[in-house]
């Protein structure tokens, strides 16, 4: 899960770093053979309390489901930018 969030919230970073490893378009095979390794390398870039808070989001949404207006409106929302809205809200 902590994983997932990390993708989640940084996935314009991790986007841009692996167009910038492949040298190629997002969906490309080379794109998505980097997207793995550029996902690691912006994990590294974090700061230490933004882990924390998205090691606390993981055990949280882990142990508990997801407030359901959370869901909603992350479903019908826009990824990582409803996401960091909803999380803000709370």
């Amino acid at each position: 899960m902590y994983n997932d969030i990390v993708i989640v919230m940084n996935h314009l970073k991790i986007n841009d770093l692996a167009k910038e490893l492949s040298g190629d378009a997002p969906g490309s095979e080379l794109y998505l053979r980097n997207y793995h390794k550029a996902q690691l390398q912006v994990e590294k870039m974090l700061s230490k309390d933004e882990r924390q808070m998205y090691r606390v989001l993981a055990k949280e949404w882990t142990e508990k489901k997801l407030p359901e207006d959370m869901q909603k409106r992350y479903v019908h929302g826009n990824g990582p930018s409803r996401l960091k809205l909803t999380y803000s809200s709370h």
